[in-house]
Order: structure tokens, then C-alpha cells, then sequence
């Protein structure tokens, strides 16, 4: 199955880094919109859109982790062509892990960071009971609470009714995710948190450190478990003082202008 599944990519020359952006469940590529705005002129920011949602609407949505992250592995492949990274968002950064593993031994050009933001390690139990089966009212209900669906979304049926098939397929995913192994990559990690999330706890966060045989970073953000909506510009330079390092050592004639 071929999907176009990435927006604003250029020829590998035009960017040294490219960061492929995973959204988080129920989320689409529109959350990183304005990332670019704040990375300097050598990282390219790389929207990545998963089946159901943005332009890929009328794609059905899948329940499978590992379904899921076989496809987008065959969807990025063609773009590891130049050094890239990849950044996820709660369910996005388990489903980013598991591409970055399916790359990795595939023997493509593996990924030179992970960056796992707001999640559990993927070999962590969830503490978080599941939510997916609720009737549509008691599921309206969580995502409210959750507080990463806008409430002007929220009070939309009509547009609900087509969104929550998507979005309780993504909390599957995640619920559903029971990884046979715990694969530690070649690449370095770096996690990102919100110092208020109640979702994804400070030691949870931390034990993804066992899955990388390289350098492992972890970083702190004011906010709750949807911090990187609240300041992207902070999450974006972060990521580009940590990828800064691969664009010098790999592309010689870097543009390094914002």
C-alpha cells in the first residue's frame, strides 16, 4: 500500500536534517503547521499523516500498532535518503519507535535521533485504563478532559461523528500495543515532558533510556501533557540544538540561516 504520507519535502540538498513529526492519537500533520516557522533554515520539518485524518481522509483507520507502523515504515523509507530524525507525540512516539526499529533493520539509513515526547516507554505497562470501547458520550466526555481536542471541535457532531471512528482507532492502537521485545536502537533518544503531565509520569519517561545503545537526552517543559501545543517555538529550538551536531557532521556546505 502506497501512501503519500508526508507534506513540505524538498530534495535532500535543501535540508540537511529532516524530522518526520508523528501526531499524537486523534491528532493529525496540522499540529506541526508552524514548526517550520521556528526551525533555522537547515531542519526541515516533515509533517507525517496517518490514515483517516488531513489529506489522507477516506484511507481507513487502523487498530494494529504493528500494522500501523509497517506501513508508515514503507512510506518513509523512500525519504531516509538524507540524515533525518523523528519526533512523537504520545502515541506518536511508540509508534515512532517502532518505525525507527523497522527502519533499522531493514537496513535503511537508520534515524539519528528519537525524540519521545509525553509516553511511557513502549515496553511499560500503561497505568491508564482503556477508553476506545466507550459509548460515543462518555467518549466525548475523556477527550474534554484530556484537553488536546479543541472544544469548538468538540461541540461539532456532524463533524465528531466522521472524527471519532479515527480517533478511538488511534487509542487502540496505543491501548492494544504489547511490543514482543524491548529492541534497542543505534540511534540516540531524547524524551520531552511536561512538568504537569499526569499521563506520562517523569519515571516513565525516563526508562525509555534502555532502549538506545547511544546517548540519551531528556528534557523538561512547563505544561501538561499537551505543552508542545502550548510552546512550540521552546520545543522546536530544542530539537535544533540537539540535531544541530548531524547537519555539521554530514552535510558540509549546511545553510545554517533561520
Amino acid at each position: 500500500m502506497s501512501l503519500r504520507v508526508t507534506r513540505n519535502l524538498r530534495t535532500p540538498s535543501a535540508g540537511c536534517v529532516r524530522l518526520f513529526c508523528l501526531p499524537y492519537a486523534g491528532g493529525s500533520a496540522a499540529i506541526y503547521s508552524r514548526w517550520q516557522t521556528y526551525a533555522p533554515g537547515w531542519l526541515q520539518i516533515c509533517p507525517v499523516e496517518l490514515p483517516g485524518r488531513g489529506w489522507l481522509t477516506g484511507k481507513d483507520p487502523i487498530t494494529s500498532m504493528e500494522e500501523l507502523a509497517q506501513l508508515m515504515k514503507s512510506a518513509l523509507h523512500p525519504h531516509t535518503n538524507s540524515t533525518y530524525a523523528i519526533f512523537g507525540h504520545s502515541m506518536g512516539a511508540l509508534l515512532g519507535y517502532e518505525i525507527a526499529v523497522r527502519l533499522e533493520k531493514s537496513g535503511a539509513r537508520p534515524v539519528c535521533t528519537l525524540f519521545a515526547s509525553g509516553s511511557r516507554a513502549p515496553f511499560a505497562p500503561s497505568r491508564l485504563p482503556p477508553v476506545s470501547h466507550l459509548s460515543d458520550e462518555k467518549f466525548l466526555d475523556y477527550l474534554r478532559r484530556l484537553q488536546g481536542t479543541p472544544e469548538e471541535l468538540l461541540e461539532q457532531q456532524e463533524l465528531m461523528a466522521l472524527l471519532l471512528p479515527v480517533i478511538r482507532a488511534d487509542f487502540a492502537v496505543a491501548e492494544r500495543y504489547r511490543p514482543e521485545n524491548s529492541y534497542p536502537l543505534q540511534s540516540s533518544i531524547t524524551i520531552f515532558s511536561g512538568d504537569a503531565d499526569e499521563h506520562a509520569s517523569a519515571k516513565e519517561m525516563m526508562e525509555w533510556r534502555q532502549l538506545t545503545r547511544a546517548t540519551f537526552w531528556s528534557h523538561r517543559f512547563p505544561g501538561d501533557h499537551f505543552f508542545l501545543n502550548e510552546q512550540p517555538e521552546s520545543v522546536v529550538r530544542t530539537i535544533a540544538a540537539e540535531l544541530a551536531p548531524y547537519c555539521s557532521a554530514h552535510a558540509a556546505t549546511c545553510d545554517r540561516t533561520s
